[in-house]
């Protein structure tokens, strides 16, 4: 592993970016494929009648088989991910963008243990839940650099080899199966142009 791939020493993101791309088992993918669709009927339903943002918001559904139904370890994943992407155990959510180092937002997430693997801010996938079983992961992907983006690709199969997976992106409103090789190739491609 490069040194650009493990100079990362903390991830710091906003909130609202929290669990927006995710993986699920793929005994839930209908119940994720139904809140994706309910998720963009909100979004046109509820957006503000001046067109900058929403009136209301849709919360996103838990499905009722989360990893740890399917029995998907830590200590699995950890193994699983670490040979793509170092682990980075700091993690910081904020609800505002403005505080400085020491200060804390009292409405932020702050772990110093996490499992999060990732290259920064731009390319990581989280891991949640209760010791020792991961009940979510999710993931960001913020960047177009094909390396970066071959890690976190990388990083998803890893995890449907251990527990058969679907994706859950928010942000582009699409779901699908990571083993269906035509889908991944799409939601890459997808990733690297969802700004144009």
């Amino acid at each position: 592993m490069t040194d650009e791939f493990a100079a990362a020493t903390k991830i710091h993101i906003h909130e609202d970016e929290w669990g927006m791309r995710c993986l699920h088992p793929i005994a839930a993918a209908a119940e994720v494929a139904a809140d994706l669709r309910e998720a963009e009927a909100a979004s046109r339903a509820n957006r503000a009648p001046d067109g900058v943002g929403w009136t209301d918001v849709h919360l996103i559904a838990a499905p009722a088989h989360d990893y740890a139904a399917a029995g998907l370890t830590f200590a699995q994943a950890h193994a699983a991910l670490t040979p793509i992407m170092p682990r980075i155990r700091r993690f910081v959510a904020t609800a505002t963008a403005g505080f400085d180092e020491g200060v804390q937002d009292p409405w932020g997430s702050y772990e110093d243990d996490a499992y999060c693997y990732g290259i920064d801010e731009s390319c990581f996938v989280k891991l949640d839940g209760d010791e020792p079983l991961i009940q979510k992961i999710w993931y960001r992907a913020e960047t177009e650099d094909p390396a970066r983006l071959d890690r976190l690709r990388r990083a998803i199969v890893a995890v449907d080899r251990l527990v058969p997976s679907v994706i859950a992106d928010y942000w582009l409103d699409c779901s699908g199966s990571v083993a269906d090789g035509e889908f991944l190739d799409r939601y890459m491609r997808m990733l690297v142009h969802e700004d144009e």
